[in-house]
């Protein structure tokens, strides 16, 4: 059964509700009942905002240098994120690589290094789902996931990677398609 946006955003306010409501009764006594309904009020806010647009959020991608989607999922590593290179479209598929992507501060630096690797990190909306993510219970915090395994060619491209740019290129797209995560 699909939830609607505004059903979550009945949710999320019906949380902030009650966390109001265990801080009037016990004061700071209440401070993880309180948290707990922060949370989940801003996993069903993100979640609205999902459904609101059409079920997908916006995540970062590989493309070639042709602006062609490459087989590949985002990682974290020990050392940060990183790109797995599939050996097909199934995500869960043969690994045939990796990419490491450029962490030069100025965009354009990081954009000619990765091309000099022969790929562009670009961005798509993804199929998604909010979910409560963290290391601990000091850092929880509501994120959108993949639902397709971290690969699909089920997307929309918002910017395929080969811009200078990425700000200018997403706020054309918001212009057109309004607030997007």
């Amino acid at each position: 059964m699909t939830t609607t946006a505004t059903e979550l955003r009945t949710q999320a306010a019906a949380h902030d509700r009650a966390a109001h409501e265990s801080f009037e009764r016990c004061d700071t006594d209440g401070a993880l009942s309180q948290w707990s309904h922060g949370l989940l009020a801003a996993q069903a806010r993100l979640q609205a905002t999902i459904e609101e647009n059409g079920g997908r959020a916006l995540f970062p991608t590989l493309f070639d240098l042709t602006g062609n989607l490459v087989p590949a999922k985002q990682v974290q590593g020990e050392w940060g994120p990183y790109w797995v290179l599939l050996a097909g479209d199934d995500p869960d598929g043969r690994t045939r690589g990796w990419f490491g992507p450029s962490k030069a501060k100025k965009a354009q630096t990081a954009r000619r290094a990765d091309a000099a690797k022969g790929y562009y990190v670009g961005y798509v909306m993804a199929p998604a789902k909010a979910e409560l993510r963290g290391g601990n219970i000091a850092c929880v915090a509501p994120v959108a996931v993949r639902t397709d395994g971290g690969f699909s060619r089920d997307v929309i491209v918002v910017d395929d990677g080969q811009h200078d740019e990425y700000g200018e290129v997403l706020g054309r797209w918001y212009a057109i398609h309004g607030d997007l995560l």
